[in-house]
């Protein structure tokens, strides 16, 4: 109880920062009267509130008890502070430098013993910066069913199957892709856009524009969004 507590009042500490630094406004109340910020006056209110709460109990009288800092109010300061400090996703996204990405000419094989042991389900092959395909266990499928075939052969490359990675973001595709300036809540709603799991995306590309097309600057997952 007591840690999400000090959580919650470290984290409205960073929103009073925020807005002092960057809105020169000290006292929280005066931004709930700002119009810009009236579809989150609510949430200002209750975070306010708990937080004077938090601050001035007595704790040598047993003043711990009469609060309690549930999961959903520490999510409501962290949704207060993403709503006024939006954060790009490149802050936390894997960076390009780190991407495991085989070229056309490599082993399928191989990459996918790669992919195995890191425990990788989605790996882009590049051209440059470009992304021109996506390779996971369901090209592979594809590929076996077509072919009629038991196993993939040691001097399979990524050529020798790219009409199998063409097909990109049709049906049943599960990764997709966002703007480098987009923001955590962006990728969230994502992550989140359809109640029809088959068509949620379990990655997301991240490009200079947002499209396929793009210069790919990073790649990040659901899991790189837990807790933030």
């Amino acid at each position: 109880m007591e840690n999400r507590a000090q959580q919650f009042l470290e984290r409205y500490r960073e929103i009073e920062e925020w807005v002092s630094d960057n809105l020169n406004i000290q006292d929280m109340k005066e931004l709930e009267q700002i119009p810009r910020y009236h579809n989150i006056r609510s949430n200002l209110a209750f975070c306010r509130t708990l937080r004077n709460l938090l601050s001035h109990r007595d704790w040598s009288k047993g003043g711990q008890d009469l609060v309690v800092v549930t999961d959903a109010a520490l999510k409501q300061v962290n949704t207060l502070y993403y709503s006024l400090n939006p954060q790009t996703l490149m802050r936390i996204a894997i960076p390009r430098s780190r991407i495991f990405s085989p070229a056309w000419q490599n082993s399928v094989l191989s990459t996918m013993k790669v992919m195995i042991l890191n425990d990788y389900s989605y790996v882009p092959v590049m051209d440059g910066a470009v992304v021109e395909g996506v390779f996971s266990a369901n090209v592979v499928m594809r590929y076996l069913a077509e072919k009629a075939e038991n196993a993939i052969p040691e001097t399979l490359t990524f050529l020798d199957i790219k009409p199998y990675l063409s097909d990109q973001l049709g049906e049943g595709c599960k990764y997709d892709f966002i703007s480098s300036d987009a923001t955590l809540e962006d990728a969230s709603r994502k992550f989140q856009a359809s109640k029809n799991r088959t068509h949620r995306p379990d990655v997301l590309f991240i490009t200079d524009d947002g499209r396929y097309s793009g210069k790919l600057l990073a790649m990040i997952t659901p899991a790189d969004l837990v807790g933030l």
